[in-house]
């Protein structure tokens, strides 16, 4: 009986100890892995003049002013310095994740987030050229280490500009 007395404790003894262990490494785990970003992401985004997703203008006189307001959003586990490239494109202009547009830029914006901000930024835009079915194409680069490297995030708005109808 003894015997069986020695092998229960000694059961009980290698039970709690696995416990233990379990819960040690799982509160270690936590603590190390607290603050750290898994998946870390930026966020751009283009809103129209009341600060709506939606509320584009389609169509625009050359030369006339327009509102629309940039969203940057941060989650990159670190400090961000982002310049926003607005740029002029057609149909034809090719962008993507990995090729930023090769066409003119008509403005750009610049913005410094901490980790977890974001900001929403006011633009007052004017387009020169007149055209059918333009882009309005929308660049996030980023500075990291002394260089401006395009961020592979972009997103577009389509337009008509025409010019004022003379009387």
């Amino acid at each position: 009986m003894e015997g069986e007395e020695d092998l229960i404790d000694e059961e009980v003894t290698a039970v709690v100890l696995a416990l233990i262990v379990v819960a040690g490494v799982f509160t270690f785990s936590q603590a190390f892995l607290a603050g750290r970003v898994v998946e870390p992401f930026s966020e751009l985004g283009v809103l129209g003049a009341e600060m709506k997703i939606g509320d584009y203008p389609r169509e625009v006189l050359v030369n006339e002013s327009f509102k629309l307001h940039l969203y940057i959003g941060n989650h990159e586990g670190r400090i961000m310095y982002y310049t926003i490239y607005i740029k002029l494109g057609d149909k034809s202009t090719l962008v993507n994740e990995t090729i930023p547009a090769n066409t003119s830029t008509i403005a750009f914006y610049e913005a410094i987030l901490p980790h977890n901000e974001t900001v929403i930024i006011p633009v007052n835009i004017r387009i020169n050229t007149p055209g059918r079915n333009l882009r309005l194409i929308f660049e996030m680069w980023i500075h990291d280490g002394g260089l401006l490297k395009y961020h592979g995030r972009w997103c577009q708005l389509w337009l008509n500009v025409t010019a004022p109808q003379k009387p």
